[in-house]
């Protein structure tokens, strides 16, 4: 008899815990506020991001763009093995940054090593065919761990980078 109260006991009380689990929703749908059913973390869309300004018409004119992005840019000079030197460069950074050890900007960072790769593939793929597939791996590895704040991933690209450097200049 005890055991089967002890189940019983157990099994009603998985029952409140789930139920005190669930969801909450407040139908306001008799609002005129189009924003009255939505909770906080939807109005402020979560982590600290806000709605859009009330005017919410389509734009018919005009190009959508950063304001801070810069507006110049610097052509890229030397061949394809002294870019791809300033690659290596920035992308042994990168790990730093994306932790919070370094200067916190590797946005710009990967950026930059996405422009200097798109210069050179040309000259690569001419060159040496056989490397621009594994380089492109190395650079999109560097843009996940920006993207997903890796730092491994960072310094896995920046090893397999060395590697492969090392092919294109005949040091290894």
């Amino acid at each position: 008899m005890g055991i089967k109260m002890c189940v019983s006991t157990a099994a009603l009380a998985a029952v409140a815990v789930l139920a005190g689990c669930g969801t909450t929703v407040v139908d306001n749908s008799d609002s005129d506020d189009p924003t009255a059913q939505l909770s906080e973390a939807e109005l402020t869309g979560g982590e600290g991001r806000e709605l859009a300004e009330s005017d919410t018409s389509p734009l018919t004119t005009g190009v959508i763009g950063d304001p801070g992005a810069p507006t110049t840019t610097i052509p890229l000079e030397g061949s394809a093995a002294e870019v791809l030197l300033e690659i290596g460069i920035d992308m042994s950074r990168l790990s730093a940054e994306v932790a919070g050890d370094g200067d916190g900007d590797e946005d710009a960072t990967i950026a930059r090593i996405e422009t200097s790769w798109a210069a050179i593939t040309d000259e690569i793929k001419a060159s040496h065919p056989e490397l621009v597939n594994s380089i492109q791996a190395t650079i999109d590895m560097a843009r996940t761990a920006v993207d997903k704040n890796r730092p491994a991933d960072a310094d896995k690209a920046f090893s397999l980078l060395n590697d492969l450097i090392d092919k294109f200049t005949g040091d290894s």
